[in-house]
């Protein structure tokens, strides 16, 4: 994959060209402010220190963490999707989480010198980047931000032991169904979805990562979900046309 000069490189620096400061306007309009990391760090820290943060942007396709880089940043993403990836010898790639906005990206970093899970944008991304070592001054004065990072560890293993199981015991019909209903909820929570109709920018290679299938087997999987008339995806938009059948797929039922 082709790297950007707009890339998070290794070192200290987002290249200077797409790297500006993030302004104290610039978080009370974001509409993430009130949510998860974001909204600990805000609480956390002066004015002074939230100033450190920079944001940028990154074009479709890039990497924006590299495996052993050490860029001394997180990033949240503020628009656009990414994906986290580990990738096996012979080079085909398993995707572990999919980013959306208000995720954070390279939370290792807060532990970890260096990169371990690579991230790669889908579409287009705008983010804030924040820099570890003032994330752990505002950590010794107010701890709530350590708890928010536990929080989010042990959202993403739960999420992990979903997929986990996903891909140990359901079909592939399952799988896609399921993936779609996660997407559906955690944009329907950000205020991302509108009722039952959700930005779905994923390729179908993408989407074979994911689940552990083929490619072919995607296209087989959505092309019956469409001729059923469960799902509709248009101009990277996806509508749920058949919510009932669709959590039949996934053998999730109301509570």
């Amino acid at each position: 994959m082709s790297t950007s000069k707009n890339n998070i490189r290794s070192g200290d620096d987002i290249d200077e060209n797409r790297r500006t400061p993030a302004s104290i306007e610039g978080c009370n309009t974001c509409q993430f402010r009130h949510v998860g990391f974001c909204h600990a760090v805000i609480d956390a820290a002066s004015d002074a220190k939230r100033g450190r943060s920079a944001k940028g942007s990154i074009r479709a396709r890039q990497h924006i963490y590299r495996p052993g880089e050490t860029p001394k940043r997180v990033i949240v993403l503020r628009s656009g999707w990414a994906l986290r990836s580990a990738l096996t010898s012979d080079g085909r790639r398993q995707v572990l989480s999919i980013l959306l906005p208000g995720d954070i990206a390279g939370g290792e970093l807060v532990m970890h010198d260096q990169v371990r899970t690579p991230v790669h944008s889908v579409t287009p991304v705008e983010y804030c980047a924040f820099d570890v070592e003032n994330l752990k001054e505002i950590a010794k004065d107010d701890p709530s931000l350590v708890w928010t990072f536990v929080d989010i560890c042990f959202s993403g293993r739960e999420a992990s032991e979903s997929r986990l199981v996903d891909l140990g015991r359901r079909n592939a019909e399952q799988r896609l169904a399921r993936l779609v209903l996660d997407l559906h909820e955690r944009l329907t929570a950000k205020k991302l979805a509108d009722g039952r109709t959700i930005p779905f920018p994923l390729r179908q290679q993408n989407i074979a990562d994911a689940l552990g299938l083929t490619q072919v087997h995607v296209s087989r999987v959505m092309r019956s979900l469409r001729e059923n008339d469960v799902v509709r995806v248009k101009g990277g938009v996806l509508t749920i046309l058949n919510m009932e059948a669709l959590m039949d797929i996934a053998e999730l039922y109301p509570s």
